[in-house]
């Protein structure tokens, strides 16, 4: 397999890994609180064009570079704000996360979807608890009781009878300084890495009752890439076919009888 053929391939590569994040985030446009992901995409030097370009010389190359994915990020743009009207629905308008308790440990989250379980403890779509400021599960065991949460997550139940309201603690959230490279947990959770820094609880949030966060998942654009994609992957298929037919043609030119 010659130079070209290789660049080639690495383009397949790259874009069929493209692909699988396009096609992942259009899946879930309709996700609340989905934060879509992007890819990084860069050139790989070869050992010849590294010494061609060391030695000065600008002749071009059959295997110069090769398109290759260095990595990913996530978009954490703010998704439209979709007001629901269920007491224990949140959102929140700005920066942060809600914290909640899984088998494999803290992870953080912008769907607010939240519900009340048997045991009256407040926990999000996959049943897992929400987290207080406390560092412990929300539990709210006044059923019947008016639920009011503030900007500031504090939790009060009113008694509908007496009026009464009870402090009935506080919902967590924090935030990252570098929240883009948080590593994704399911679809609309994440986890702490190196590189996203640990999570500092969020002093002055912005939580708004009654609302979720709706995927911040362009569909517009997004088929507008899976259209780009799919372009540019069939025509790489079409240039390794051709890379292969010379091949091929030499091969069976030079191995001829004379």
């Amino acid at each position: 397999m010659n130079g070209g053929s290789y660049i080639a391939l690495s383009g397949i590569l790259a874009e069929e890994k493209r692909l699988n994040t396009v096609a992942d985030n259009i899946a879930n446009v309709n996700t609340v609180g989905y934060k879509s992901t992007e890819q990084v995409f860069g050139e790989f030097l070869s050992a010849k064009s590294v010494e061609s370009i060391n030695s000065g010389d600008d002749k071009p190359l059959a295997d110069k570079a090769y398109p290759v994915v260095l990595g990913s990020y996530t978009d954490t743009s703010q998704g439209s704000l979709k007001k629901t009207g269920n007491r224990l629905d949140l959102a929140m308008d700005g920066g942060g996360y809600f914290v909640v308790q899984t088998p494999d440990g803290i992870k953080y989250t912008r769907n607010g979807v939240f519900s009340l379980n048997e045991a009256g403890e407040l926990v999000n779509q996959e049943g897992f608890p929400v987290m207080g400021t406390n560092k412990k599960p929300v539990f709210l065991s006044e059923r019947g009781s008016n639920i009011t949460i503030a900007d500031s997550g504090i939790i009060s139940l009113t008694d509908p009878q007496t009026g009464s309201e009870t402090y009935s603690g506080q919902i967590l959230t924090v935030d990252f300084k570098n929240p883009e490279y948080l590593s994704k947990y399911g679809d609309t959770m994440f986890s702490a890495s190196k590189d996203s820094g640990g999570p500092v609880q969020n002093q002055n949030p912005d939580i708004l009752q009654g609302y979720v966060e709706e995927s911040n998942v362009n569909e517009i654009k997004g088929m507008v890439q899976m259209i780009d994609v799919s372009k540019v992957y069939n025509n790489m298929i079409q240039v390794l076919k051709s890379y292969t037919s010379v091949g091929n043609t030499t091969i069976n030119t030079i191995g001829a009888a004379v």
